[in-house]
């Protein structure tokens, strides 16, 4: 049975950190390359909305069904998006990867592969 705990994982390039209240900044300015907020395709917080994210994100992780992450890029040292696991389900080992984001910059890039 998986039993999902916060962990720091890194390589090819990027860090994905245990989402904190202290990536708001961040988090804020990776949306904003791109105003990713307007994209009718994902689910990115407007800046306004960010405090609410981080603590929805927080909330499941305290419930045990969700694993947030922020996503920094290590050769500028900035953030440039979020991920998660979610939808934890011990019993039967089952969990997804979702609420993936990554800041204009980002996309079409190894990010993503290195983060999944």
């Amino acid at each position: 049975m998986i039993t999902a705990a916060p962990v720091t994982l890194e390589g090819h390039g990027v860090r994905l950190e245990p989402l904190t209240r202290e990536h708001h900044d961040g988090l804020v300015a990776a949306a904003s390359d791109g105003e990713l907020w307007k994209l009718w395709f994902t689910s990115v917080p407007p800046p306004q909305e960010t405090h609410a994210y981080i603590s929805a994100a927080l909330a499941g992780q305290q419930a045990g069904h969700m694993l947030p992450w922020a996503v920094r890029d290590l050769a500028s040292g900035t953030l440039v998006g979020s991920s998660r696991y979610h939808d934890i389900v011990p019993a039967i080992d089952r969990v997804d990867i979702g609420y993936t984001w990554y800041a204009r910059r980002c996309q079409k890039t190894h990010v993503n592969t290195a983060c999944k």
